[in-house]
């Protein structure tokens, strides 16, 4: 009887860790095709779920080294086509702020965060509408003032996209060229992110490789897919995502917080 009970015991410890890799898998497989795709959405769509599964602080973490794989590998494709100088406009303020923001993430994580995150994301990108076709929206302050943003919320919510988003609607950068540009970005802040965190995520040796490998298939996707889906179809699919990711994280926090 007892034996039995230690079988059960075991096949569902075994079934459990087999749906948590499953459920990792898939989320940076859709992650990293929703990348290749429409240039974001890689933690957007991951991180929920990997939040979940390794918690805050270490799905972060997760997030931010597997953001920045999926990013290198679809960057060592396109590099050559890369709008380096307005990349680097937005990153150098990017990697400053991700060092005030592991302070924050650290003494004032929480609920509250989130929310407040959020509802910046969704301020900024209901702003960027209204600015677009205003002389400030090509100016060089809003590009800085985005990157800031952008490289605060890396760490402290392992979110990047939606700032950098808003600036991209509010400029109208084309997108075609944004996709290919902020793959630069989004690597760079990502290893930033994880050095001012102070290290790497650990995951069990099943899990790393059940999430490179559908990386990859991932991106191989997004290879095919991308030339086929007009821009205009990118963007607006790059916005949803964003508000998608931005109201997501509020009600998380609300949740917690009111819980």
């Amino acid at each position: 009887m007892r034996l039995a009970r230690e079988l059960e015991g075991k096949t569902l410890l075994e079934t459990l860790q087999l749906g948590a890799l499953l459920g990792l898998s898939a989320a940076v497989f859709v992650g990293a095709s929703t990348q290749r795709i429409s240039g974001m959405g890689f933690a957007l769509v991951s991180s929920p779920f990997l939040v979940m599964v390794l918690g805050p602080f270490h799905g972060v973490m997760v997030v931010n080294f597997l953001g920045a794989c999926s990013s290198f590998l679809i960057l060592i494709q396109v590099f050559r086509d890369v709008e380096y100088k307005k990349i680097l406009l937005m990153l150098i303020p990017a990697v400053v702020m991700t060092i005030p923001g592991a302070w924050v993430a650290s003494k004032l994580g929480g609920p509250w965060l989130s929310v407040g995150i959020a509802a910046m994301v969704i301020l900024a990108l209901l702003s960027s509408f209204m600015v677009r076709n205003l002389r400030a929206a090509q100016s060089k302050e809003l590009a800085i003032g985005a990157g800031a943003v952008s490289g605060f919320m890396s760490v402290t919510a392992g979110v990047s996209g939606p700032a950098i988003a808003g600036y991209a609607v509010a400029s109208r950068w084309p997108q075609a060229k944004f996709a290919i540009s902020v793959q630069l970005y989004f690597f760079v802040l990502a290893i930033a992110s994880l050095l001012a965190k102070g290290g790497m995520p650990e995951l069990h040796w099943t899990q790393w490789t059940g999430c490179l490998v559908a990386m990859v298939l991932g991106i191989l996707l997004g290879n095919y897919l991308a030339p086929k889906i007009p821009d205009k179809f990118s963007r607006a699919f790059v916005i949803i995502v964003a508000f998608s990711g931005a109201i997501t994280l509020m009600i998380n926090g609300l949740t917690q917080a009111l819980a």
